[in-house]
């Protein structure tokens, strides 16, 4: 029985680690998506700003060339905050699924630790069972030693 309760037990360490090890790899890819946040952000308020700078140059006499090199500054922008949006919905997928499977590895744990608990539990009554077996035949052999001795009316000692 005890070897039963071991080798459940290690295996219950083992799922408890597996769910660790989705915990920590949730917890990266939450600051994974606040990186990708804080880029997205950046890049925001950087085409703001690039924005505001062509928008100022109609004022002033620019060259052809150099408003191009603004409007491909803005569309270069624009392809970063792209990349930065599918990253943005690929972490959050990731995201879903780590949590999905970090639920999944927390009910596995839990039903081995009621499995391992119940495995416990059934031993200490064993255990507890076969002393009261031991109580019992132990009552009955002093019950029967005094029930075939005639002579000794009580069990008193010390007389």
């Amino acid at each position: 029985m005890q070897q039963r309760i071991q080798r459940f037990s290690r295996i219950l360490k083992l799922r408890e680690n597996d769910r660790q090890t989705e915990r920590i790899t949730l917890a990266e890819e939450l600051r994974e998506e606040d990186a990708v946040l804080r880029r997205l952000e950046s890049l925001g308020n950087e085409k703001s700003r690039a924005l505001d700078d062509f928008r100022s140059s109609g004022e002033q006499t620019l060259s052809r060339q150099e408003i191009w090199f603004q409007r491909q500054t803005i569309e270069v922008i624009d392809k970063h905050i792209d990349k930065s949006k599918i990253q943005f919905n690929d972490v959050q997928h990731r995201i879903v699924e780590t949590e999905e499977r970090l639920i999944e590895r927390h009910r596995d744990v839990r039903m081995m630790e009621g499995y391992v608990d119940r495995l416990k539990t059934d031993a200490v009554k064993v255990v507890l069972d076969a002393e009261q077996s031991e109580l019992d035949d132990i009552a009955v052999i002093r019950y029967a030693r005094l029930s075939s001795n005639p002579f000794s009316s009580s069990p008193s000692r010390g007389k």
